[in-house]
């Protein structure tokens, strides 16, 4: 497969995962939820990679990528454990869409401190995702 059917799986898939979350913090803690479902994604990710024929050993250490993803672990830690949280305490469909602003705000990071071309669409994008995010989250 292509990476455009991989990320319809990942859109469907994804788009599923905040409401059976919501619902199930009716009466499980966003603490509880957030291990769990995390708890199945790393077993999984790890059970698929090692079915791959991956070597941890062989890619993990103290050199410069192996400290980059390091640190996005720890900053993807604390936005799936915040989102959780924000989950619990609000709805869905004003929660999804702010946190859904990830997609334009790591846009603009990548232009502005990965030097990544901004084109004058690129642009509009990021407008026109502001401006769904703002209607959405009403």
């Amino acid at each position: 497969m292509d990476w455009f059917m991989w990320t319809l799986i990942s859109l469907v898939f994804y788009s599923l995962m905040p409401p059976l979350v919501k619902e199930a913090m009716k009466t499980i803690p966003s603490w509880v939820a957030v291990t769990v479902t995390n708890a199945i994604l790393c077993a999984s990710a790890f059970i698929v990679a090692k079915a791959q024929g991956y070597r941890f050993s062989e890619y993990l250490g103290f050199n410069r990528s192996s400290l980059l993803l390091y640190g996005a672990g720890i900053v993807l830690a604390v936005a799936i454990i915040s989102y959780y949280k924000a989950l619990e305490l609000g709805s869905v469909s004003r929660v999804v869409p702010i946190y859904g602003m990830y997609v334009a705000l790591s846009s603009l990071i990548g232009i502005v401190a990965l030097g990544e071309r901004l084109t004058p669409l690129k642009g509009l994008g990021l407008l026109f995702a502001t401006l769904s995010i703002l209607l959405l989250s009403r």
